[in-house]
């Protein structure tokens, strides 16, 4: 079964000049990078460069769950991915209020993306390093605490953000609490 390209209309608005960045700047990392598995990594929000770089690092599918106004993010992002041959999908997740619906479509794309190398972002990794920590663990199967470190190596994460991570585990009948 084949994969198909998943743009946010919200990408679609203007056309990417990637002339204006220099070639070093799309080999370096993005912020808060976490290379979580040979399959799977996580960070904060690329540059334009860097996006247009990541078909020579081997990515199919970039999954990005900051919502498309979020500061920084960039406007034209799942155009200029897609451009690429790159699969793009945009989840936006609520900051303040992260669902579990939101969860259930990032895991189900993250499990038909197949072997592709997947670059899963947000503003600052916070949103991606925690629905990671989560899919690895729920359907990985994933031991809890190596799994934590990536989300750990990032940030703490806040009371909500806490709750939302407890309320998947409980959900899968996964009883590990980091907190």
């Amino acid at each position: 079964m084949g994969f198909s390209p998943l743009v946010s209309y919200s990408a679609l608005l203007s056309t990417p000049t990637l002339r204006n960045f220099s070639a070093l700047e799309s080999t370096e990392p993005p912020a808060n990078f976490v290379a979580v598995s040979e399959r799977i990594h996580t960070s904060g929000q690329p540059s334009a460069a860097q996006l247009g770089g990541l078909t020579d690092k081997g990515y199919g599918l970039v999954i990005n769950l900051a919502p498309p106004t979020t500061l920084g993010s960039i406007s034209d992002e799942g155009m200029l991915v897609a451009r690429t041959g790159i699969s793009y999908l945009n989840i936006p997740v609520d900051w303040h209020s992260p669902r579990y619906e939101d969860f259930e479509l990032f895991s189900n794309v993250l499990r038909q993306s197949g072997s592709m190398r997947v670059l899963v972002h947000c503003q600052v990794n916070k949103r991606a390093s925690v629905f990671t920590f989560l899919f690895r663990v729920v359907h990985d199967g994933a031991a809890p605490d190596r799994a934590w470190e990536n989300v750990s190596a990032v940030w703490v994460p806040d009371e909500h953000w806490k709750d939302f991570a407890r309320t998947v585990l409980k959900r899968h009948k996964i009883e590990y609490d980091p907190f």
